[in-house]
């Protein structure tokens, strides 16, 4: 049989450790603690090691201090050229403001709802921005950027700091994929031969130019050498006639040898002339 007093005594330090359990709390490094009463937050502990509370008056709201990450499903988007794509993304965040996101959200399962809603909203938004070719080269970095940028101003409010927001994969639908590449390689062979067609004009107009050119210079090559023949015979004709009034019986001897060089042929036909004839003066009188 156990005495009162010792009954007394377990009774009291039961009570006395059980008031010890919750008046004392440890913190981790790598947690945060609110300290709520009544629904109202009272204080934000993120420093780690033993801390107090007010026993059966406090509850403590233990909070992640470090970088989470969600994994989005799958979703298809359209893009500003009508092409519905699947895109796989993730995000990387952190609970920044502790008070905040316990009267937003007060859960992390909840904050995870909440903060997938948002960057997959600005995901819909920034994709029907820019046409499929730019979301898969171009202008993908540009898009991650402005999600980025957008989903951390709208979480925000939640108490959330969004770190990183990225794009795994932006791909098409599978069905959709073949008609896609068709339609694309049949735009890149219209470029082509569009580009081809400019340039094949560009070629025969700078054709025509270099033979209007080459026709105009010959035109005028030919001109002034027509004026310089011109000048050459009438200079010729000018020299010839003062040689003729300085002596022209010299002249007249030297056309007509010039006249007899041409018309005798040095070969051996025979020919027969009339030594009265005019043309013959020079050889039967010297």
């Amino acid at each position: 049989m156990i005495p009162m007093q010792v009954k007394l005594g377990l009774g009291i330090a039961a009570a006395c450790l059980l008031i010890l359990l919750n008046t004392v709390f440890v913190v981790r490094q790598t947690e945060q603690v609110m300290v709520v009463a009544l629904g109202r937050v009272e204080r934000l502990i993120d420093q780690p090691g033993l801390h107090l509370k007010v026993p059966f008056y406090h509850q403590l709201v233990f909070f992640d201090k470090r970088i989470l990450e969600t994994d989005s499903p799958p979703e298809e988007v359209l893009t500003a050229d009508r092409q519905r794509v699947v895109v796989d993304s993730f995000s990387r965040w952190k609970i920044d403001d502790a008070g905040k996101f316990y009267t937003s959200v007060r859960s992390v399962p909840v904050a995870l709802q909440r903060l997938d809603n948002i960057v997959s909203s600005k995901i819909r938004e920034q994709v029907a921005q820019v046409r499929l070719d730019e979301l898969v080269d171009s202008k993908r970095g540009e898009v991650m950027s402005k999600i980025l940028q957008q989903s951390r101003q709208e979480a925000a409010g939640l108490g959330i700091f969004v770190v990183d927001v990225r794009l795994k994969r932006a791909d098409l639908p599978r069905q959709n994929q073949e008609a896609v590449f068709n339609r694309m390689r049949t735009e890149r062979q219209a470029e082509a031969s569009a580009l081809r067609a400019k340039g094949e004009q560009e070629a025969q107009e700078i054709r025509a130019t270099a033979e209007k050119e080459r026709t105009i210079m010959l035109a005028e090559a030919q001109r002034e050498a027509q004026k310089m023949r011109g000048d050459g015979e009438a200079e010729a004709i000018r020299i010839t006639g003062a040689a003729f009034n300085r002596d022209p019986g010299f002249f007249k001897l030297t056309r007509s040898l010039e006249a007899y060089r041409a018309s005798f042929n040095p070969s051996n036909t025979l020919m027969v002339l009339d030594p009265s004839v005019e043309f013959l003066d020079k050889m039967v009188n010297p």
